[in-house]
């Protein structure tokens, strides 16, 4: 499990840090009202929050599909209900910026979601062929 960690660890730095060129990049060539000047803190969060429910659901699951299934669930709920509740805040204290973090924060989603689904069903590959 350890290994699965520092695996995703890795992998999560360097998606965060391509994330970051290509948002810096586009900040150029994107007009500024379409992404929100926060981007930077943005990464940071998608960063926290996908290291913490990766290792979260690690090490609740213990190689039992059914608590990690029950583990993925409740995560996944809290995370979008903490990801509504950050988008609903934000836009509330900064209507000039709210398209823009909208579609920021919306991109940042899907890249990040895709990458955790993606270690999630490699790792229960690994584990269904060790078991």
């Amino acid at each position: 499990m350890d290994n699965t960690i520092q695996t995703f660890s890795k992998n999560l730095i360097i998606l965060s840090l391509i994330s970051i060129a290509l948002t810096y990049g586009l900040t150029y060539l994107i007009p500024e009202n379409l992404i929100s000047s926060s981007w930077p803190y943005i990464v940071l969060f998608f960063f926290t929050i996908s290291l913490l429910v990766h290792r979260y659901l690690l090490k609740k699951s213990g190689g039992q599909h059914a608590k990690f299934i029950n583990a993925f669930l409740l995560t996944t709920t809290i995370k979008l209900l903490l990801f509504l509740a950050v988008i609903v805040i934000y836009v509330l204290l900064n209507r000039d910026d709210a398209i823009g973090f909208i579609l920021t924060f919306f991109t940042y989603y899907l890249i990040f979601t895709s990458f955790e689904i993606i270690s999630i069903l490699k790792y229960l590959r690994t584990s269904q062929k060790n078991n």
